[in-house]
């Protein structure tokens, strides 16, 4: 399955080119009306990233941000960040190196928010 309960708090999903993608994403938005999570956004299988993509990942980062959840994609192609750079998106995104490196800043700032 694409879409992975990583714990209570965080989903991690592989995405794939289109058509898949919208299902993958489609099951995000799902798994997010029943409860706001964190999602880290594996990009190794995803080599091309197309407007309607783009356009997914945009409306995501706007209802993570209304929920006040992380969103973190990774392990992005050189195809798929030259997309990003050339649209502008590297600077509204955050991003890491891969899903390990997503789930440890994703831990490691819920312990640095704790009062």
């Amino acid at each position: 399955m694409a879409v992975q309960q990583w714990n209570e708090d965080t989903l991690v999903v592989k995405l794939t080119d289109d058509p898949v993608l919208s299902e993958e994403m489609a099951e995000v938005n799902v798994r997010l009306d029943e409860t706001d999570r964190d999602v880290v956004l594996d990009f190794s299988d995803l080599a091309l990233l197309t407007s309607s993509g783009i356009s997914k990942l945009l409306r995501l980062r706007k209802r993570m941000i209304v929920a006040g959840r992380k969103l973190l994609l990774c392990s992005l192609q050189d195809r798929v960040w030259s997309m990003l750079l050339v649209t502008g998106l590297d600077t509204i995104f955050v991003f890491a190196e891969d899903v390990s490196e997503a789930l440890t800043r994703i831990q490691r700032e819920k312990v640095d928010d704790k009062p």
